[in-house]
């Protein structure tokens, strides 16, 4: 009696793999660029929100000051960049009136960053106008140049 074999037909043969897995590199391929045009667009409203938290707790302080008979912002940094670092996070913004440090104005207890990690440039100017009203200017900026959001800067004055 002769035996015969039957062909199994259950797997997947060479041929279609190599067809699928073709097809998944060009999907993957056409998807990257929108996935990461997306990521950067994320990235730079994630910034701008950040400014935009550092500006209205800045604006809360000044206000709270003023109530105390000196409005004034936070001093600006005076490192060489004039950026938000850890240093200056946490020196007392004045310590004739208190210990209150940058830090210490935010929820988390850190003064927000870029999306990259790294801090925002941040001054402030005073200037006495002709009628003796006090102009005061804060500017929040980004300067990291591997940020989305690369010189978005925020410009108040009261």
């Amino acid at each position: 009696m002769k035996q015969t074999r039957t062909k199994s037909k259950s797997g997947f043969s060479l041929l279609e793999l190599v067809v699928v897995i073709s097809i998944l590199g060009i999907l993957t391929a056409a998807a990257y660029p929108a996935y990461s045009k997306m990521q950067a667009h994320t990235q730079k409203n994630r910034n701008i929100a950040n400014m935009n938290v550092i500006r209205e707790t800045f604006f809360q302080y000044y206000y709270r000051m003023h109530l105390d008979g000196n409005p004034h912002f936070p001093t600006a940094p005076q490192n060489e960049e004039s950026v938000m670092n850890t240093a200056w996070a946490a020196t007392p913004i004045d310590s004739t009136i208190s210990l209150v440090t940058p830090n210490d104005l935010f929820s988390t207890g850190d003064v927000p960053m870029n999306a990259n990690g790294n801090p925002f440039y941040y001054n402030t100017t005073y200037q006495e106008l002709p009628d003796g009203r006090m102009r005061h200017t804060i500017i929040i900026e980004d300067r990291d140049d591997d940020s989305p959001s690369y010189n978005e800067s925020l410009i108040y004055t009261i």
